[in-house]
């Protein structure tokens, strides 16, 4: 019998050793089957006892068999982006007086002389204790969008192309967004035209909610009177801005997360690639015209890794973003930002 358990060791290695009482079990199987064979020839009565055997063996070895690990059902987009939430909302408050972002900007589009250009930029804005805010943006290139449009630059003579450090030497840095209203939340479709805002305060954004729907109810309450966006845009203005570039905990970061991904026309897609090439999860918004806006999320963190703007634009692929502001870092700090040397407007308050 000991030879027939090796021989089914040689041949399903998986299976785990028998133990005495499965020994045992199987000879007293085998008797019984010994003493039920008809009267044969010796020779061929050792091989059918040697058949029965194995074949006892294979029987009784077969219910120590584990079973088939089941495939886990693959994930929906939405379970990804609940997932991510959830270890966003885990992670600790920041510890610092500054609070800083640091983002690559790029922007796809036709060059003065009708090739496709992608232009790309650092941009920083940071927010301190005391109502103080820092801004500036820097050019780093602007370059021909692919092989086809290379070659036609080439073609062109190669001109400069601008955007780029050394096109403009008196405006190297400069704000991109007026600082005193880097808090402003606007209620109108064009922000500068009337008082349909919320401008909270640093501290109050770092009080909001960490629950989806009470940090619904809470920015549904700030709708600001005389506002001309419905109040689902509006939702949809303030939830993204308080993932993107403003003052916010991990916990309302991931409750606007959420929040978003309740509102009519958002939809939640897997496997988005940021510019960067960075995989994502993404909450896609509606915008203006045939124009989609992704927040592309770390799966991971749950941290946001780009915003990103999609559109049929010609010369583009479908699905390649013709802008984006791509996160490279955000944080508290102690530091205090110094704005570079020259740069007008680079400091003030909101």
């Amino acid at each position: 019998m000991k030879s027939e358990f090796e021989f089914i060791d040689r041949v399903m290695p998986d299976v785990p050793p028998p133990t005495p009482a499965q020994l045992a079990a199987a000879r007293a199987r085998l008797a019984e089957a010994a003493r039920a064979t008809p009267p044969a020839a010796p020779g061929r009565r050792v091989m059918v006892l040697a058949a029965a055997a194995v074949v006892l063996v294979i029987g009784a070895i077969a219910a120590l068999m584990p079973p088939a690990a089941r495939q886990p059902a693959a994930a929906t987009p939405s379970q990804v982006l609940a997932a991510a939430a959830g270890r966003l909302a885990a992670q600790p408050p920041g510890a610092g007086r500054y609070w800083r972002m640091e983002t690559e900007e790029l922007l796809r589009t036709k060059g003065v002389d009708g090739y496709l250009v992608e232009e790309r930029g650092l941009d920083v804005l940071a927010f301190g204790p005391d109502g103080d805010v820092y801004g500036w943006y820097e050019a780093v290139s602007t370059t021909p969008y692919g092989a086809k449009n290379t070659e036609t630059w080439r073609r062109a003579g190669s001109p400069r192309l601008c955007p780029a450090p050394g096109c403009d030497e008196n405006l190297r840095h400069y704000p991109r967004q007026a600082l005193d209203e880097a808090l402003t939340f606007h209620a109108v479709r064009r922000p500068g035209g009337g008082g349909a805002r919320w401008a909270p305060t640093r501290a109050e954004l770092l009080a909001l909610p960490q629950e989806a729907a009470a940090l619904k109810a809470e920015l549904s309450k700030r709708y600001p009177a005389g506002g001309s966006v419905s109040r689902a845009d509006w939702l949809l203005e303030t939830g993204s801005r308080l993932v993107l570039n403003v003052p916010a905990t991990p916990g309302t970061r991931a409750a606007a997360y959420r929040m978003l991904a309740t509102l009519p026309g958002v939809s939640v897609i897997d496997d988005v690639r940021d510019p960067a090439g960075r995989a994502g999860v993404a909450l896609q918004l509606p915008a203006s015209g045939a124009d989609l806006v992704q927040l592309v999320i770390d799966r991971q963190s749950g941290d946001l890794l780009a915003v990103q703007h999609v559109a049929p634009v010609p010369g583009l692929p479908p699905g390649v973003p013709w802008s984006a502001s791509i996160i490279k870092r955000a944080g508290w700090g102690d530091a205090r930002p110094v704005p570079p040397p020259g740069c007008a407007g680079c400091a003030g308050t909101y």
